[in-house]
């Protein structure tokens, strides 16, 4: 018995190396459970950054309605010793009532062996296994199920871990505002939405007048200052539902849902003006935009032929003077 686990283990652990989606190495993980325990259903439960209940996010054997049922708090009995006390814990008929019923989620078992689920020191669920009859938990057993579970942490660890990466690729490093890559998938995704449900866009196109001069007389990195601080006093002028990304070293690039050119054109104003009343870094520096305005036409499911018209908008305003806005329809 303890070598056919070893083997399990190992076959198992293979795939961790292998396969990146932790949805599928976990599955893998509570099948072999399964098998090699005989288990009759397990479930990986994780507690809910937002509501603070465990909810079951990963299951194999369990039913729908149990799993749509489950909504557990960390209280005091079992699912409180797994996240406070003990990493391990085996439940019987023959144990506390209200241990047997924190953990009963159908129906009536015989035995349920429970670890924890966790890194970096922290308890984040539990892994839970099923018996319809009980069966010798031995130090064989028991190191194999621990090590199951630690291997589905590891997997939700590295999972969290590039979903961070993720994150932190969305945005600019200097601005803090969404890279240009990923503003552009989400005004794919804006466009895609209108041919469904249509409604007013706006795309806004702004361009650092004093950028370049900023450079010569106070360096780039005073330059760059500024633009970050351009960056924060435009957030406070639009709305959460409006998009703002970087565009160059010295542009931003913005759209505005449920807003036309015009509304736009105000907005942009605004921004402009209160700018103006702004000195930055410690030698005083004023800066505008320059901005060029568009809106998406009916119908109209091209992202470069919207891009390019408030290219175009901008390019009208740059020939007129600092703090120009253009429109181009």
């Amino acid at each position: 018995m303890k070598e056919k686990l070893l083997i399990a283990l190992t076959q198992s652990l293979k795939g961790y190396l292998t396969e990146s989606n932790a949805t599928r190495l976990i599955q893998k993980t509570l099948r072999t459970l399964e098998q090699q325990l005989r288990a009759s259903y397990l479930y990986i439960a994780l507690q809910n950054k937002k509501t603070s209940y465990l909810d079951i996010t990963h299951a194999h054997g369990v039913s729908r309605n149990a799993l749509h049922d489950f909504h557990k708090r960390i209280g005091s009995n079992t699912i409180g010793r797994i996240f406070f006390k003990d990493s391990f814990n085996i439940i019987t008929r023959s144990s506390n009532l209200d241990d047997y019923e924190e953990m009963r989620i159908e129906q009536d078992y015989a035995m349920c062996l429970a670890a924890h689920i966790g890194w970096e020191g922290r308890t984040y669920g539990f892994l839970a296994c099923y018996f319809d009859q009980e069966i010798e938990v031995d130090i064989a057993t028991r190191n194999f199920f621990l090590a199951m579970a630690g291997a589905c942490s590891a997997a939700l660890e590295k999972e969290e871990l590039l979903h961070m990466i993720s994150e932190l690729r969305q945005f600019d490093v200097e601005t803090g505002i969404y890279s240009h890559q990923y503003f552009i998938r989400r005004l794919e995704k804006e466009i895609h939405d209108t041919q469904f449900e249509p409604h007013d866009l706006a795309l806004v196109i702004l361009d650092m007048d004093n950028f370049k001069s900023i450079i010569n007389l106070y360096g780039e990195e005073a330059a760059h200052d500024v633009y970050k601080s351009a960056a924060e006093v435009l957030k406070k002028h639009i709305r959460g539902c409006d998009v703002l990304g970087a565009h160059g070293i010295d542009e931003f690039i913005l759209y505005m849902p449920d807003t036309d050119a015009r509304k736009a054109e105000q907005i942009i104003g605004d921004f402009n003006t209160a700018l103006a009343k702004i000195k930055f870094t410690d030698n005083s520096i004023t800066t505008s935009f320059s901005c060029g305005i568009t809106q998406l036409r009916e119908s109209e499911e091209s992202i470069e032929e919207l891009i390019h018209r408030a290219q175009v908008a901008l390019y009208n305003a740059r020939k007129t003077a600092d703090q120009t806005i253009s429109i181009e329809l």
